[in-house]
């Protein structure tokens, strides 16, 4: 059992091996058992949690030999953002951590390994993580799809209408606002005559054309665009601004890579970099010293 998530007395820690004169205890293995079972729904064995801190240090030597490393500032603004994901402050993060009996350094820690590692790797082989279409259209092709579409995408242009709510106004104005917004949608079948009308009205603001291409667009509004007619909006969403709604210009199919291309171009160097980041890691290994106790 772990009495305190900072850290276990020194002499209930044994050593298990040392890498590179920095030592692996069996504390450091449980607590990184319980990390992975806590963020990754992971359940380690202590050899698979062992390995991946040696892993680790390795990384974290490695990337600093040719000067990559991360300061501790930055480290902590990137806890702090997971903790912002989670709805809590840094200091409420590691409270909840602290309650699971797990130490924010043990996470603190690996996120250093991953980033650094991650830097090394991509500026080892910036120039040479390169996907030929060859390889894209092979991919697709073993997936069964289209490789003539795989070359189309929709070029969508249009207009984002603000209706303007102060930030302090109370929900009966908000809601008004709303109203004023979903009357305007319904009579919106035209830009021209529609962006006039919107112009006319009280603290409206039309910002000018903007052209997206589809794999430029996150999947959820794509979806809201491809199923918007031309001439017509989108349906009013609440911000901070205010009320808003996209209203759709125009859509083309254009030559571009599609939405399906990109992702298979995605998944090539993600396999890519998996691989060349496990051979730099073999190489770490091999030149390192590395002692089981």
């Amino acid at each position: 059992m772990l009495a305190l998530a900072g850290g276990a007395p020194a002499s209930a820690q044994q050593i298990l091996v040392m890498v590179q004169g920095r030592p692996i205890t069996n504390f450091d293995v449980a607590q990184r058992i319980k990390l992975m079972q806590l963020t990754e729904r992971q359940t380690l064995t202590q050899k698979q949690a062992l390995d991946q801190l040696i892993d680790d240090r390795l990384k974290i030597f490695t990337a600093q030999r040719f000067g990559v490393e991360m300061q501790a500032g930055d480290i902590d603004k990137m806890f702090a953002s997971i903790a912002s994901r989670s709805g809590r402050t840094a200091a409420q993060f590691s409270e909840a951590l602290a309650a699971q009996g797990l130490s924010d350094r043990i996470m603190k820690s690996k996120l250093n390994a991953d980033y650094v590692w991650g830097s090394y790797v991509r500026g080892r082989f910036s120039s040479a993580t390169s996907v030929r279409d060859s390889d894209v259209f092979a991919a697709l092709n073993a997936k069964g799809a289209d490789t003539t579409q795989a070359q189309r995408a929709t070029e969508y242009t249009i207009r984002q209408i603000v209706l303007v709510v102060g930030r302090t106004a109370p929900p009966q104005a908000r809601a008004q606002r709303l109203a004023e917004a979903n009357a305007l949608r319904a009579k919106f079948n035209d830009c021209d005559a529609g962006v006039a009308e919107a112009r006319a009205m009280r603290e409206v603001v039309v910002r000018d054309p903007v052209i997206r291409t589809s794999p430029d667009v996150a999947a959820p509004l794509r979806k809201i665009l491809d199923d918007t007619p031309i001439g017509r909006t989108t349906p009013p969403e609440v911000t901070r601004a205010g009320i808003e709604m996209v209203a759709i210009c125009n859509k083309r199919e254009v030559v571009g890579d599609s939405v399906q291309k990109k992702e298979v171009q995605s998944e090539l160097q993600t396999k890519q970099f998996e691989q060349q980041s496990a051979r730099l890691l073999e190489e770490a290994r091999k030149g390192a010293l590395i002692e089981y106790r």
